[in-house]
């Protein structure tokens, strides 16, 4: 059975993984990435991780999930780069390549290669169409059909979920637009909106886990709950998908707030019907996996 290994590159981590063709993780390895140190220091920890997974293995192709907006032809990062320092413009492929050049290099981005992790081998199988939204930091997304794949738009920008406007002239954005989604709907929002609310500043999961005593943690998850029913009854209403899976690292404290979720866009929703909304059944391993599932597409 042919190997391939699969990278997923975060701001504070580099996972990998030898995967089969089953979508199994039979080897691991993991770094901090270094994002704040530069393009260089990244470049080198996913080199190093790729070296550990290779020993002793015929691999057959490397797959590479990266934040940014991605040219998944060229194998580069674009004009967004994420929250990794001179990322943008990085052409993760030729630069890898020069250090495994016997090797096929496939990159795509993060959120998207999260999707199709989860229409690969997750709670997505099966289904004909669906939206994914990934809560981290930020808030990434993936627009997958069976008839037409991955949606990439134009210049590779499409599905930028976290990058609609929630609030007109609200929080400052990174990309350079004020009231951004994932500036709300994240766990630096939650954070933000606690931070509001006390002029303290407060850790995602530990807001989530104070509900109960503390008043202005309840309501900065409230206001949480709120804009994520708000903005699932918008995907709902634009694109009308079989399922919307929600994945990332904020789905690890779903028991505080999920319910109230999908109560909120139940009632809201002017025809909730026919979406099913899914917790993600990969969090930390799906951007790996998926990205495993790039290389083994491709070759």
């Amino acid at each position: 059975m042919e190997r391939v290994i699969g990278i997923d590159l975060g701001g504070t981590k580099i996972s990998g993984g030898l995967i089969n063709e089953n979508g199994k993780i039979l080897k691991r390895a993991r770094r901090h990435s270094q994002g704040r140190e530069g393009r260089k220091a990244v470049l080198e920890g996913i080199s190093k991780v790729v070296e550990e997974l290779m020993e002793g293995e015929n691999i057959k192709a490397i797959g590479l999930g990266s934040p940014g907006v991605i040219d998944v032809d060229e194998g580069k990062v674009l004009h967004v780069g994420g929250n990794i320092e001179g990322w943008a413009h990085t052409n993760i492929r030729e630069e890898l390549s020069e250090r495994f050049s016997n090797i096929p290099i496939f990159v795509e981005n993060d959120a998207n290669v999260a999707a199709i992790c989860e229409e690969w081998v997750g709670a997505a199988k099966g289904l004909e169409n669906f939206i994914m939204i990934t809560l981290g930091t930020g808030l990434g997304g993936g627009i997958y059909s069976k008839e037409s794949g991955i949606w990439y738009g134009k210049n590779y920008q499409g599905a930028e979920l976290g990058h609609g406007i929630l609030y007109p002239g609200g929080r400052q954005c990174n990309c350079g637009q004020k009231g951004c989604v994932e500036q709300y709907i994240s766990g630096s929002g939650i954070e933000k909106n606690y931070y509001e609310l006390t002029g303290r500043r407060m850790k995602g999961k530990d807001i989530f886990k104070s509900i109960k005593e503390d008043e202005d943690a309840e309501g900065a998850v409230e206001k949480f709950i709120r804009d994520l029913g708000i903005y699932l009854i918008n995907i709902k209403n634009i694109f009308d998908p079989e399922g919307i899976i929600i994945g990332g690292g904020v789905i690890n404290s779903k028991e505080y707030w999920w319910d109230e979720v999908i109560k909120y866009y139940k009632k809201n929703c002017n025809s909730p019907e026919g979406t099913e909304i899914l917790p993600a059944k990969y969090l930390n391993d799906s951007g790996m996996i998926g990205a495993a599932k790039v290389a083994f597409d491709n070759i």
